[in-house]
């Protein structure tokens, strides 16, 4: 058996394999015995048939398959075995057979584990900008609200003021007054605050109270009528329900209710300085996570290069369709969501998603190279949440003295909704062993 491969233009190897006819009629042998093991035929025991009568019942197509995939298979852990140099991932593609005479040739591609092409070292002169992670006053103030009102008591009352929460029933009718269709929102401080139309439509009224209003485009959008059926000329607004919005005080009971008995935070002065912290924490994370990911766009093509083979980016893209997948909530409604968006739509979609992936192992890759070229102090195989970018910004960062931003603090209760998955792509190298080619697949009778 002749092999021969060569280095392909995407991060893969092309591979040659020359199969003899002598060498397919020795498989054939094989191959027979494998599809004997499950043939079963009256006045035999089962795996006990003659293989003349195994080769008779079973389909050619499978028995030239099956001699095809083994002898591949025995080509390339020859060629691994032969030139330990190869570090090959995934399973064979793009197969390609042509009769040579007596011989077959089966030409593949099989992808290697990227390599980063350092270009230059001038990625090294780059700086990465302060951060500056402070909490404001106002963003204290929002936060200690907006956890106030987790917690809120909401009680019954007639007028609508600044403090309530209040749900109108919306009915859109035609021009001879039928009913079209009903619908609820809910008016509150948040509505009052973006949009001065609640508060001149709502402030005052009470539960109960009705007012017919014109439909016009110009209403706030949660009033547009959304049906295709009908013309809506006019909206009926009723007050359905009011309720106050009390929110609690944080002593020291409502404190161990929040972070558990064993919190050192005890009063409100105390849960300011958490909010403080967590605040700033967050605000830290989130902007490393930026100018880490601004190096890496600047290094990736000007001073670094890698090919990310076709296995790693199939992968990337089927973790990301599979996380789109749930947040559609199951494959009807996302296939809906393409049915709507068109055939081109839809393939720019999936394109954009894919090439995301491709950019995605790239910067994982080069940041990988960056570690390795700086010799940071970091445990490569699990890293901990951002101690890549975290070290990398100790060393790089405008001041070098960052130290105080560590945040390994163990507060007792975590109010961060930051998620990180930029880079960490699961240790991806030791994800994959030495590969075979696909085993022979069972028997077919004809």
């Amino acid at each position: 058996m002749e092999k021969k491969f060569k280095k392909g233009p995407h991060a893969n190897y092309e591979i040659e394999i020359t199969i003899s006819s002598a060498e397919q009629e020795e498989a054939k042998a094989t191959i027979l015995k494998h599809f004997q093991k499950d043939f079963e035929m009256p006045g035999f025991r089962k795996g006990m048939a003659p293989l003349d009568a195994v080769e008779k019942n079973t389909k050619p197509e499978y028995i030239q398959m099956g001699i095809y995939e083994h002898l591949i298979n025995k080509g390339l852990q020859e060629l691994i075995k032969d030139n330990d140099e190869l570090k090959l991932i995934g399973e064979p593609y793009d197969f390609k057979q042509e009769k040579k005479g007596d011989d077959t040739v089966m030409t593949m591609k099989l992808d290697i584990f990227p390599e980063v092409e350092v270009l230059n070292d001038e990625w090294q002169k780059e700086q990465l900008p302060e951060i500056k992670s402070a909490a404001t006053q106002e963003e204290i103030d929002n936060a200690l609200v907006s956890l106030k009102k987790n917690y809120a008591d909401y009680q019954d009352t007639d007028i609508i003021t600044h403090e309530t929460i209040s749900k109108i029933e919306m009915e859109f009718l035609d021009a001879d007054g039928k009913t079209l269709d009903k619908g609820h929102n809910y008016v509150g401080e948040q509505e009052f605050t973006e949009d001065k139309r609640y508060e001149k439509e709502f402030m005052g009224k009470k539960k109960g109270d009705t007012r017919e209003v014109v439909y016009s485009e110009k209403l706030p959008p949660v009033y547009h009528y959304k049906k295709t059926e009908g013309e809506a000329k006019k909206v009926n607004l009723l007050v359905q329900d009011v309720k106050k919005i009390v929110l609690p005080e944080m002593d020291e009971v409502m404190l161990q209710k929040l972070f558990g008995p064993e919190s050192t935070v005890k009063n409100e002065a105390q849960l300011l300085d958490f909010i403080t912290e967590s605040i700033s924490h967050q605000k830290f994370e989130a902007e490393l996570v930026k100018v880490v990911e601004g190096l890496l766009q600047k290094v990736k093509g000007k001073h670094m290069n890698v090919a990310i083979p076709q296995t790693l980016v199939e992968q990337e893209f089927a973790t990301r369709m599979k996380s789109l997948l749930e947040r559609f909530g199951g494959e009807e409604k996302m296939t809906e969501y393409f049915k709507k968006l068109g055939d081109d739509q839809s393939k720019k979609f999936l394109d954009d998603i894919k090439a995301a992936a491709a950019d995605s192992l790239e910067k994982f890759f080069i940041l990988q190279k960056i570690v390795e070229a700086l010799k940071l102090d970091v445990n490569r195989e699990k890293p901990g949440h951002l101690e890549i970018e975290q070290k990398l910004y100790e060393k790089m960062g405008k001041g070098h003295d960052h130290h105080h931003h560590d945040h390994d603090h163990n507060h007792d209760h975590d109010h961060s909704e930051h998620e990180h998955d930029d880079h960490h792509h699961e240790n991806q190298e030791h994800d994959f062993k030495e590969k075979k080619a696909p085993k022979a697949k069972k028997s077919a009778k004809k």
